[in-house]
């Protein structure tokens, strides 16, 4: 017998390319739902128009500089790249930046390289990396998470051993007298 010589994958799943990128795009709801919890609004229209955006450029760019039909927008990859581009962006990012994010990303991370599976960085993070050197203001000002403070059950503040290194620092001398004592700070009556 003849060994087969070929090459890889040698074991196949049967899962298409479609199915693994809108399996991924369900995996990545919970990331959505608490992206809208803490951002809001912002994130909403970051996130729809990263997609519509990736989308739009991936159907243009097939269609009328490559000649192609336009079917690689069925398969989910720009619904991918424009979810994990708008996941990576301030939720108060104006919407052209968000826009020319997505055509570098579809148009130099993707396309350039010949399309799906054929790119030697991720797209999304291709259009990331440069919105941040060209606009780093705009992309390095994140927005205070809105829900995030309403519902914690704990803060934080200094740590009391910071507090007394500042009040002995201040060279008041009745700061001493006030420190508690070591068998207080051992026994956890001061913490």
């Amino acid at each position: 017998m003849k060994p087969i010589i070929s090459l890889s994958p040698h074991v196949h799943g049967g899962d298409s390319v479609s199915k693994n990128m809108y399996g991924v795009c369900i995996a990545l709801v919970p990331a959505l739902l608490a992206s809208l919890w803490f951002f809001g609004l912002g994130a909403a229209i970051v996130l729809a128009t990263s997609v519509a955006s990736c989308v739009l450029f991936e159907w243009a760019i097939t269609k009328f500089l490559l000649k192609r039909p336009a079917c690689t927008i069925c398969d989910g990859s720009a619904i991918l790249t424009g979810l994990l581009l708008g996941f990576n962006l301030p939720s108060n990012l104006p919407l052209w930046l968000i826009i020319v994010g997505a055509l570098v990303a579809i148009g130099i991370g993707k396309m350039t390289f010949g399309g799906l599976g054929q790119n030697p960085f991720n797209p999304a993070l291709v259009g990331r990396v440069f919105l941040l050197i060209s606009f780093p203001v705009q992309m390095t000002s994140w927005p205070v998470a809105g829900q995030l403070t309403a519902y914690t059950d704990a803060q934080t503040a200094a740590t009391p051993l910071f507090i007394m290194q500042n009040a002995i620092s201040s060279g008041d001398p009745r700061v001493l007298e006030q420190l508690p004592n070591a068998t207080d700070m051992l026994i956890g009556q001061t913490g």
